[in-house]
């Protein structure tokens, strides 16, 4: 488990969450869609719980890869979905809904 958590960290990403806060690196601070993709991830972290999120996320990284885990993608989608102007909507709520 901790060889799979420092391999985490070690991924290459402009942000992570942990719980209801999120970290970003200093040259993303001012981009909107990363703040975005990381309120998703805050978000499930509340739906699914610490314990749940951090299982589902190391098992979706593991089988998946990180650009086709479930929970990245969904975060993606949405974070896409807000930088295009898309129709507003519940975004809790939907991703309650998807989870």
């Amino acid at each position: 488990m901790i060889h799979l958590l420092a391999n985490l960290l070690a991924l290459d990403v402009a942000g992570i969450t942990y719980k209801d806060t999120y970290y970003i690196l200093p040259h993303v601070a001012r981009n909107l869609r990363v703040h975005f993709h990381e309120l998703a991830h805050v978000v499930q972290w509340r739906e699914l719980g610490a314990h749940a999120f951090i299982m589902r996320y190391i098992n979706e990284i593991q089988t998946c890869g990180y650009d086709d885990a479930p929970l990245e993608k969904m975060a993606y989608a949405l974070d896409a979905h807000f930088t295009s102007n898309g129709n507003k909507f519940n975004i809790p709520d939907y991703i309650t809904q998807q989870l």
